[in-house]
Protein backbone atom coordinates (compact mmCIF):
# COMPACT_ATOMS: atom_id res chain seq x y z
CA UNK A 1 0.00 0.00 0.00
CA UNK A 2 3.16 2.30 1.17
CA UNK A 3 4.64 1.70 -2.41
CA UNK A 4 1.09 2.50 -4.49
CA UNK A 5 1.12 5.81 -2.15
CA UNK A 6 4.62 7.03 -3.24
CA UNK A 7 4.02 5.94 -6.87
CA UNK A 8 0.71 7.90 -6.93
CA UNK A 9 2.37 10.92 -5.26
CA UNK A 10 4.95 10.98 -7.56
CA UNK A 11 2.88 10.65 -10.65
CA UNK A 12 0.83 13.85 -9.66
CA UNK A 13 4.23 15.89 -9.13
CA UNK A 14 5.05 14.44 -12.59
CA UNK A 15 2.09 16.06 -13.91
CA UNK A 16 2.17 19.64 -12.29
CA UNK A 17 5.73 19.62 -13.31
CA UNK A 18 4.82 19.38 -16.61
CA UNK A 19 2.01 21.45 -16.87
CA UNK A 20 4.49 24.02 -14.90
CA UNK A 21 6.67 23.47 -17.91
CA UNK A 22 3.61 24.13 -20.56
CA UNK A 23 2.79 27.43 -18.82
CA UNK A 24 6.35 28.70 -18.85
CA UNK A 25 6.58 27.89 -22.44
CA UNK A 26 3.82 29.52 -23.38
CA UNK A 27 4.23 32.46 -21.69
CA UNK A 28 7.76 32.58 -23.05
CA UNK A 29 6.52 32.07 -26.63
CA UNK A 30 4.15 35.27 -26.15
CA UNK A 31 6.59 37.69 -25.03
CA UNK A 32 8.89 37.14 -27.41
CA UNK A 33 5.71 37.17 -30.08
CA UNK A 34 5.29 40.62 -28.95
CA UNK A 35 8.70 41.76 -28.98
CA UNK A 36 8.95 41.11 -32.82
CA UNK A 37 5.81 42.90 -32.64
CA UNK A 38 7.42 45.89 -31.28
CA UNK A 39 10.23 45.78 -33.24
CA UNK A 40 8.10 45.50 -36.65
CA UNK A 41 6.23 48.50 -35.89
CA UNK A 42 9.62 50.91 -34.72
CA UNK A 43 10.48 49.57 -38.02
CA UNK A 44 7.51 50.76 -39.75
CA UNK A 45 7.72 53.83 -38.34
CA UNK A 46 11.23 54.94 -38.98
CA UNK A 47 10.34 54.08 -42.47
CA UNK A 48 7.64 56.73 -42.20
CA UNK A 49 10.15 59.22 -40.67
CA UNK A 50 12.61 58.56 -43.33
CA UNK A 51 9.61 59.00 -46.37
CA UNK A 52 8.98 62.20 -44.51
CA UNK A 53 12.21 63.48 -43.80
CA UNK A 54 13.07 63.36 -47.98
CA UNK A 55 9.72 63.99 -48.76
CA UNK A 56 10.33 67.63 -46.35
CA UNK A 57 13.83 67.91 -48.02
CA UNK A 58 12.53 67.99 -51.72
CA UNK A 59 9.89 70.45 -50.82
CA UNK A 60 12.18 72.78 -49.35
CA UNK A 61 14.48 72.36 -52.56
CA UNK A 62 12.34 73.02 -54.57
CA UNK A 63 11.20 76.26 -52.70
CA UNK A 64 14.86 77.78 -52.56
CA UNK A 65 14.96 76.97 -56.33
CA UNK A 66 11.62 78.55 -56.88
CA UNK A 67 12.88 81.69 -54.58
CA UNK A 68 15.96 81.59 -56.24
CA UNK A 69 14.31 81.88 -59.79
CA UNK A 70 12.02 84.88 -58.39
CA UNK A 71 15.23 86.45 -56.82
CA UNK A 72 16.91 86.81 -60.36
CA UNK A 73 13.54 87.23 -62.17
CA UNK A 74 13.27 90.03 -59.92
CA UNK A 75 17.22 91.57 -60.51
CA UNK A 76 16.74 91.61 -64.25
CA UNK A 77 13.28 93.61 -64.06
CA UNK A 78 15.17 96.22 -61.73
CA UNK A 79 18.33 96.19 -63.82
CA UNK A 80 15.47 97.00 -66.63
CA UNK A 81 13.88 99.76 -64.53
CA UNK A 82 17.19 101.19 -63.61
CA UNK A 83 18.14 101.72 -67.37
CA UNK A 84 14.86 103.04 -68.65
CA UNK A 85 14.60 105.61 -65.61
CA UNK A 86 18.13 106.46 -66.35
CA UNK A 87 17.65 107.13 -69.68
CA UNK A 88 14.38 109.15 -68.71
CA UNK A 89 16.34 111.50 -66.44
CA UNK A 90 19.25 112.47 -69.21
CA UNK A 91 16.64 113.42 -71.33
CA UNK A 92 14.62 115.47 -68.75
CA UNK A 93 17.78 117.10 -67.57
CA UNK A 94 19.38 117.47 -70.84
CA UNK A 95 15.62 119.46 -72.75
CA UNK A 96 13.13 121.39 -71.28
CA UNK A 97 9.66 121.46 -72.79
CA UNK A 98 7.96 123.19 -74.30
CA UNK A 99 9.54 124.30 -76.91
CA UNK A 100 8.88 126.91 -79.93
CA UNK A 101 8.48 124.46 -83.17
CA UNK A 102 9.87 127.05 -84.82
CA UNK A 103 13.22 127.07 -82.58
CA UNK A 104 13.04 123.39 -82.08
CA UNK A 105 16.40 121.49 -82.60
CA UNK A 106 16.72 117.71 -83.74
CA UNK A 107 18.13 116.97 -80.59
CA UNK A 108 15.08 118.11 -78.87
CA UNK A 109 12.83 116.46 -81.48
CA UNK A 110 14.38 113.10 -81.01
CA UNK A 111 14.24 113.42 -77.15
CA UNK A 112 10.36 113.39 -78.00
CA UNK A 113 8.95 109.58 -77.31
CA UNK A 114 8.06 107.67 -79.84
CA UNK A 115 9.85 110.52 -82.45
CA UNK A 116 13.07 108.80 -83.92
CA UNK A 117 15.63 110.59 -85.76
CA UNK A 118 13.93 109.98 -89.23
CA UNK A 119 10.61 112.17 -88.47
CA UNK A 120 12.59 114.93 -86.49
CA UNK A 121 14.54 115.46 -89.68
CA UNK A 122 11.74 116.00 -91.97
CA UNK A 123 10.03 118.20 -89.47
CA UNK A 124 13.51 120.13 -89.68
CA UNK A 125 13.34 119.60 -93.43
CA UNK A 126 9.72 120.82 -93.93
CA UNK A 127 10.25 123.51 -91.42
CA UNK A 128 13.16 124.77 -93.58
CA UNK A 129 11.05 124.39 -96.66
CA UNK A 130 8.09 126.62 -95.43
CA UNK A 131 10.16 129.23 -93.55
CA UNK A 132 7.61 129.69 -90.52
CA UNK A 133 5.41 127.19 -89.11
CA UNK A 134 2.17 128.85 -88.09
CA UNK A 135 0.10 126.36 -87.54
CA UNK A 136 0.68 122.62 -85.59
CA UNK A 137 -1.50 121.47 -88.41
CA UNK A 138 1.05 121.99 -90.91
CA UNK A 139 2.87 119.36 -89.35
CA UNK A 140 0.43 116.34 -90.70
CA UNK A 141 2.15 117.56 -93.96
CA UNK A 142 5.71 115.98 -92.84
CA UNK A 143 5.77 112.36 -94.26
CA UNK A 144 4.67 109.90 -91.32
CA UNK A 145 3.17 112.20 -89.28
CA UNK A 146 -0.90 111.68 -88.87
CA UNK A 147 -3.80 112.73 -86.32
CA UNK A 148 -2.30 110.32 -83.08
CA UNK A 149 1.49 111.35 -83.78
CA UNK A 150 0.25 115.16 -83.70
CA UNK A 151 -1.59 114.94 -80.91
CA UNK A 152 1.55 113.90 -78.93
CA UNK A 153 3.78 116.54 -80.35
CA UNK A 154 1.52 119.43 -79.26
CA UNK A 155 2.11 118.23 -76.24
CA UNK A 156 5.85 119.33 -76.27
CA UNK A 157 6.10 121.99 -78.88
CA UNK A 158 3.94 125.08 -80.00
CA UNK A 159 3.82 127.71 -82.40
CA UNK A 160 4.19 131.08 -80.74
CA UNK A 161 1.88 134.43 -81.11
CA UNK A 162 3.91 136.21 -83.50
CA UNK A 163 4.94 132.99 -85.81
CA UNK A 164 0.70 133.08 -85.94
CA UNK A 165 0.54 136.77 -87.49
CA UNK A 166 3.22 137.95 -88.77
CA UNK A 167 3.69 136.84 -92.46
CA UNK A 168 5.26 139.41 -94.08
CA UNK A 169 8.41 139.25 -91.60
CA UNK A 170 8.67 135.40 -93.08
CA UNK A 171 9.06 136.36 -96.29
CA UNK A 172 11.67 138.58 -95.50
CA UNK A 173 13.39 136.14 -93.41
CA UNK A 174 13.17 133.54 -96.43
CA UNK A 175 15.11 135.90 -98.59
CA UNK A 176 17.27 136.94 -95.98
CA UNK A 177 18.14 133.40 -95.40
CA UNK A 178 18.65 132.50 -98.91
CA UNK A 179 20.72 135.64 -99.33
CA UNK A 180 22.91 134.36 -96.21
CA UNK A 181 23.46 130.87 -97.54
CA UNK A 182 24.48 132.35 -101.40
CA UNK A 183 27.56 134.73 -99.30
CA UNK A 184 28.32 131.90 -97.42
CA UNK A 185 28.90 129.42 -100.23
CA UNK A 186 30.60 131.82 -101.81
CA UNK A 187 33.49 132.63 -99.02
CA UNK A 188 33.58 128.76 -98.54
CA UNK A 189 34.30 128.33 -101.78
CA UNK A 190 36.76 130.90 -102.16
CA UNK A 191 37.86 129.91 -98.65
CA UNK A 192 38.70 126.35 -99.60
CA UNK A 193 40.49 127.70 -102.82
CA UNK A 194 42.84 129.20 -100.90
CA UNK A 195 43.75 126.82 -98.07
CA UNK A 196 44.71 123.48 -98.17
CA UNK A 197 42.39 120.92 -98.02
CA UNK A 198 41.63 119.26 -94.79
CA UNK A 199 41.74 116.14 -93.53
CA UNK A 200 38.52 114.15 -93.89
CA UNK A 201 36.22 112.33 -91.34
CA UNK A 202 36.45 108.79 -91.38
CA UNK A 203 33.58 106.07 -90.60
CA UNK A 204 33.35 104.95 -86.65
CA UNK A 205 30.90 102.99 -84.69
CA UNK A 206 30.34 105.24 -81.47
CA UNK A 207 28.89 102.15 -80.24
CA UNK A 208 31.72 100.42 -79.78
CA UNK A 209 34.83 102.78 -80.07
CA UNK A 210 36.51 104.11 -77.29
CA UNK A 211 36.82 107.84 -77.07
CA UNK A 212 40.24 107.82 -78.41
CA UNK A 213 38.90 106.27 -82.09
CA UNK A 214 35.64 108.58 -81.92
CA UNK A 215 37.90 111.83 -81.64
CA UNK A 216 40.86 110.62 -84.63
CA UNK A 217 37.54 109.85 -86.72
CA UNK A 218 35.08 112.28 -86.44
CA UNK A 219 38.20 115.31 -86.22
CA UNK A 220 36.80 116.25 -82.85
CA UNK A 221 38.31 117.08 -79.65
CA UNK A 222 38.91 114.19 -77.15
CA UNK A 223 36.98 116.02 -74.31
CA UNK A 224 33.90 116.20 -76.67
CA UNK A 225 34.48 112.34 -77.46
CA UNK A 226 34.47 111.03 -74.02
CA UNK A 227 31.29 113.25 -73.51
CA UNK A 228 29.59 111.08 -76.40
CA UNK A 229 31.06 107.51 -74.32
CA UNK A 230 29.86 108.93 -70.99
CA UNK A 231 26.34 109.17 -72.69
CA UNK A 232 26.57 106.26 -74.52
CA UNK A 233 26.86 104.15 -71.47
CA UNK A 234 24.37 105.94 -69.43
CA UNK A 235 21.67 104.69 -71.90
CA UNK A 236 23.06 101.66 -72.43
CA UNK A 237 24.07 102.45 -76.22
CA UNK A 238 22.72 104.65 -79.41
CA UNK A 239 19.43 103.21 -80.73
CA UNK A 240 19.44 106.60 -83.97
CA UNK A 241 22.53 108.18 -84.70
CA UNK A 242 20.68 112.21 -83.42
CA UNK A 243 20.95 110.58 -79.71
CA UNK A 244 24.44 111.71 -80.16
CA UNK A 245 23.67 115.23 -80.08
CA UNK A 246 22.74 114.01 -76.30
CA UNK A 247 25.98 114.15 -75.39
CA UNK A 248 26.49 118.03 -76.70
CA UNK A 249 29.56 117.17 -78.06
CA UNK A 250 28.83 118.25 -81.33
CA UNK A 251 26.48 121.20 -82.85
CA UNK A 252 23.49 120.55 -84.94
CA UNK A 253 25.32 121.32 -88.08
CA UNK A 254 28.21 119.47 -87.06
CA UNK A 255 26.26 116.22 -86.97
CA UNK A 256 24.46 117.36 -90.19
CA UNK A 257 28.27 116.87 -91.61
CA UNK A 258 29.00 114.17 -89.97
CA UNK A 259 26.26 111.94 -90.10
CA UNK A 260 27.33 109.84 -92.62
CA UNK A 261 30.79 108.19 -90.94
CA UNK A 262 28.40 107.40 -88.19
CA UNK A 263 27.84 104.16 -87.28
CA UNK A 264 25.07 102.60 -84.66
Amino acid sequence: MADKSKKTAFAKYAVAAVAALLIIGVTVTTIMIKAKRKDVVVIESNSKSTEESESTSESIRSETKKTKEKSDSNKKNDTSETKAETQKTITETSISFPVDVNKVTLAQLCAIEGIGGSTAKRILDYRDKVGIIRSMRQLLNVDGIGEKTLAKLEQYLYVSENDKADTQTTTATKKTNKTTSKSSAKTSAKTSKTTAAPKEPKEVNVNKADAQEIAEALLISLENAQKIVEVREKIGGFKAKPEILLSKAISEDEYLRLEKYIII
